[in-house]
Order: C-alpha cells, then structure tokens, then sequence
C-alpha cells in the first residue's frame, strides 16, 4: 500500500487522501463485516473477489498510516455508493479499479467520487461520441476519450448515481490543465481535479 503525494498536485483538493496498492490474491477475508462477507462471497468471477478485498484491506490500511480510528466499516447507499462510519464519525470514501490496481480516495470533510483509468488501455474515439453533449464537442471532441471518460465518471460516482446518469447529461468546462468543472443540467455542480500519475488518469470530483 502507498499513500499518493499529492501536495505537488495544483487545485487537488485539500483533506483528501488517496492511496493505491496492486490487486492481490490470497488476502484474509476476516476484516470484512458481516454484509461485505455476503456482498464478496456473491461473487463468481475470481478478479472481482480479489479486487474487493484488496479495496478493503487498502482502506484499512489507509486509516492506520493517516491516523483516522481504524473501526471505521464500510456501508453502501441505496444505489450502492459507498460511505465509512463508526459510531461518532462519517467518512465520504471512493474506490476505482484499473487493470492492476484498486485506488482509494477518504475524506473527512467533502463527498467525492474517483475514477482512474490506465493510459495504455486502448479506447475507441467512438466512445467519445456516447459521452459529450452537443455544446462540448467543438471543444473537446480531439481530447484523449480517457481523460473526458474518468473526468464524467468521477462526478456520477460523487453525485451517487454511477452509470445510471447518462453521461451526455454532464457538461464539461475546462478550467486548467487539470482543474475541471461538471455541471449536471444546471443542477449541480462538481470541481474535477484530473492528473497523470503511476501511468493512469486519475480525476476526482469534489
């Protein structure tokens, strides 16, 4: 497990730590609560079980080398977002799998959403025409599809609601080299904080 060095990160948002470790096989599944040991043992696919238990053992491992209480348990919204709580504190959590790696974002004082992507991971230009909505494509219609994927992933993910939004919904309004903003029909409106590191993309909503 390694703790990502953010501070050099221009407008990565403060109170956040994100970590990484490899997906491993072969972890203990004795920390698991009593409905993720349910929730893991649902699983048939064998790299979907090895993720999940990595995700959660990273987790647990972040809180022990940042200092937060360690009986934190990790809980699920109705449509599945997941969340950490003990009995006097919440904690807004976000985990993103990539093709080796599970990352894992907490935070004590802002809800947010990640999503990472590996660089070499081939992606159709096609999918770019699934995810802008007409007013983004002259800006954005030549900007790596990786980039405006896990841009638009990590707001469904902080809004709550995953794929289920359709993400044409969501506008994209460049800012920085980095610094994004997502507005979902005028409605709501997340900051996006997208960097390259470890060879993934990596953004985060807040």
């Amino acid at each position: 497990m390694e703790l990502l060095n953010t501070s050099s990160i221009t407008d990565f948002p403060e109170h956040v730590i994100l970590g990484y470790t490899e997906i491993r096989s072969g972890l203990s599944d004795e920390m698991l609560s009593e409905d993720e040991q349910k929730e893991w043992n649902g699983f048939t696919n064998q790299q979907r079980k090895n993720e999940y238990l990595s995700a959660r053992h990273l987790f647990k491992e972040m809180l022990s080398v940042s200092g937060l209480n360690s009986d934190h348990e990790i809980f699920k919204h109705p449509l599945g977002k997941p969340y950490a709580q003990n009995e006097n504190e919440k904690l807004f959590v976000s985990f993103s799998h990539s093709k080796k790696h599970v990352f894992c974002a907490i935070s004590e004082s802002v809800d947010i959403g990640l999503d990472t992507e590996w660089l070499d991971r081939k992606v159709d230009q096609r999918v770019v025409k699934r995810i802008l909505g007409e007013s983004e494509w002259e800006v954005f219609s030549d900007e790596d599809p990786i980039l405006l994927w896990t841009i638009k992933e990590a707001a469904v993910k902080c809004l709550g609601t995953g794929l289920r939004t359709n993400l044409k919904e969501l506008e994209i309004q460049k800012k920085s080299e980095i610094e994004f903003l997502v507005r979902i029909n005028d409605e709501k409106t997340f900051q996006i904080c997208s960097f390259q590191e470890l060879n993934h993309q990596i953004s985060i909503a807040y």
